[in-house]
């Protein structure tokens, strides 16, 4: 089936320095002193995320999640006020950091700073297509840090503002399209109770059948609602709305008639999306 959209262990990180004698503090760089600049920290090393948020900190920047992942960051970025991103490009998941910077962009344009471990050319050349500030290297010395990120803000609020993207084609809501024997059968994604990677296929699975799409995953989920679907394994995503069961001991969900393994990585935040009392 091909997917058509509707026509109408990990060694510890080092260590963030976060105090380095000569740095500018950020209100010295920023015409905004009234107000702080809010940075969405993307990382998925717990440590190395607190490490980040206490150096923005000491800088005079007021940080944002961290987020795990794509979905987090996103969810963050549609909800918080967020003036510049500093993702780490190696995320978990099948979103990487690099291809979270283009969904950032696409909802509202802000600056971007990348960190790596990796500083591979590959890597390195399609981080450019989405338009950096900067491309720092793990472990991250403080001065570039500072450097960074104050040209970032600063070149960002000089840029002449970018012309207003042409509006969007008209789609049907909550619906995906998939070909199938020549015809366009409509899948409402409501009624979609899990997706995942098989190969270089992705399975739908609905109440009454599953549904394979010629997609990687990957691509697949940037058509999916944010606050609908959430990750549980590293190729697995549910539709909240189908959760039956949780057993956050053995680390088990139901979904419809489905039992599903959950990563430790993602149980947290399956937690954080449902509605819990008692």
């Amino acid at each position: 089936m091909t997917l058509f959209l509707p026509s109408a262990p990990t060694p510890p990180p080092a260590c963030v320095s976060s105090a380095a004698a000569g740095l500018l503090p950020v209100r010295q760089v920023m015409a905004r002193s009234e107000t702080t600049i809010r940075v969405l920290v993307v990382e998925d090393e717990p440590l190395y995320a607190e490490q980040l948020e206490a150096a923005l900190e000491d800088l005079g920047y007021e940080p944002v999640g961290p987020a795990a992942d794509a979905r987090i960051a996103l969810a963050l970025h549609r909800t918080e006020t967020v003036d510049l991103a500093l993702l780490d490009v190696q995320l978990r998941g099948a979103t990487d950091g690099i291809q979270l910077a283009a969904q950032l962009l696409a909802h509202r344009p802000i600056p971007l700073v990348f960190l790596t471990s990796h500083a591979d050319g590959p890597t390195f050349e399609r981080a450019q297509e989405v338009g950096p500030a900067a491309y720092l290297t793990k472990p991250v010395d403080p001065d570039a840090l500072q450097r960074a990120l104050a040209l970032a803000v600063r070149n960002f609020g000089a840029a002449p503002p970018a012309a207003a993207p042409p509006p969007p084609p008209a789609t049907v809501p909550d619906a995906l399209f998939v070909k199938e024997n020549g015809l366009l059968e409509k899948i409402r994604l409501s009624l979609v109770q899990s997706v995942a990677a098989e190969d270089k296929l992705c399975a739908l699975t609905l109440a009454d059948r599953t549904v394979h799409v010629r997609m990687p995953l990957r691509e697949l989920v940037m058509h999916l609602p944010a606050d609908r679907f959430v990750q549980i394994q590293r190729s697995y995503y549910v539709n909240v709305e189908h959760i039956e069961r949780l057993d956050p001991v053995r680390h088990l969900v139901q979904v419809g008639k489905q039992l599903l393994p959950v990563s430790r990585l993602y149980q947290d935040e399956l937690l954080r999306r449902l509605r819990t009392i008692g």
